[in-house]
């Protein structure tokens, strides 16, 4: 039995608070200022789950209480919220404790992913030069909460503390793996959510469009290779769990196929962000993100041509440059 502190009480924290808890550990459930009601009330509505008492729960003030005398941290925690959480638990994190990040997303320059901001704060602010293991993989909070089978990537350039987490949550309907292609994971992570979009755009321009869909995730998959490996990571990143097991369930339900949906059926990307208010739609800025931080530098360093990536390309020109949604059919013929 292990000592574990969840950071964050969405959907996605609650789930695997209850996991961890279910197979045995003890877990302290620590909510942001924005999970004020959950704390209170012990029920996550997106989940449909009342926290069971031997789950003990903290709110925002309680931070150092959460976290002493634990042996594991998740983040499971928005990428917009990264920054600010990692820098207010920093001075409580302790050099002994294993460190985990579930948040999918890409960082704030300098920085590219979420664990490498996450391990500089760490540093900056509490001390502690460590090591953040990822998660990866396709993992459904509703599911995992109802004991259905799911299986996810831990990552770590350095075995011990990725094979550890692998240890600790593995269960009889949790499955884990290890892999050290740590930068690929959390691209692929990230960049999922951007072209899940596409996929609610579809559905949004038109029903019973599976011949369509299936074409976009193939595509999207090849683009998603493309920048991974250029980045550094693995082809079988890419077509595992991290990559297209996750672009998979993205796709098929979740917050940025709903968005992209809307979009399709002809709101602006204002009114459809107006009408998600509530929800972090995490690819959203992710498109932005890859096509400026990644794309457009590569195409000044002349290792890309632009018509590379139509699909990213035209996402980018949906969501940030006021075009329409179905020129997302226009970009298929450019491959």
């Amino acid at each position: 039995m292990e000592n574990i502190c969840v950071l964050g009480a969405g959907a996605m924290g609650t789930a695997l608070s209850f996991h961890l808890s279910k197979i045995g550990h003890k877990v302290n459930l620590w909510g942001t200022f924005l999970d004020e009601e959950i704390i209170k009330t012990r029920r996550q509505k997106k989940v449909d789950l009342s926290i069971p008492e031997e789950i003990r729960v903290f709110p925002f003030e309680k931070v150092e209480d959460a976290l002493r005398e634990v042996k594991f941290v998740i983040f499971c925690i928005s990428s917009e919220g990264v920054n600010y959480i990692s820098k207010h638990v920093a001075p409580y994190i302790k050099d002994e404790m294993v460190i985990v990040n579930v948040g999918k997303g890409i960082a704030d320059a300098p920085f590219l992913t979420l664990c490498e901001l996450i391990e500089s704060n760490l540093e900056r602010y509490g001390g502690i030069k460590k090591e953040v293991v990822a998660m990866g993989g396709p993992a459904r909070a509703p599911e995992i909460v109802r004991g259905v089978f799911t299986e996810v990537v831990f990552s770590s350039i350095k075995d011990e503390d990725g094979k550890i987490c692998c240890e600790v949550f593995q269960g009889k309907s949790f499955k884990t793996n290890f892999t050290k292609d740590k930068r690929g994971v959390e691209l692929c992570a990230a960049i999922k959510n951007g072209y899940a979009i596409s996929i609610g755009i579809a559905e949004g321009l038109q029903e019973f469009c599976n011949n369509f869909k299936a074409a976009l995730i193939s595509h999207a998959v090849g683009e998603m290779t493309k920048i991974v490996q250029l980045q550094g990571g693995r082809l079988e990143t890419v077509t595992g769990l991290a990559g297209v097991g996750d672009l998979y369930v993205t796709s098929q339900a979740g917050r940025n196929r709903t968005f992209g949906k809307f979009l399709g059926e002809g709101m602006s990307v204002e009114e459809a962000l107006d009408k998600m208010r509530g929800e972090t739609v995490e690819g959203y800025s992710v498109v932005d993100r890859i096509k400026k931080r990644i794309l457009d530098k590569l195409l000044q360093e002349k290792k890309i041509k632009k018509e590379d990536f139509p699909l990213l390309c035209a996402l980018h020109k949906i969501l940030y440059e006021g075009e329409v949604a179905k020129i997302i059919r226009d970009a298929l013929s450019d491959f």
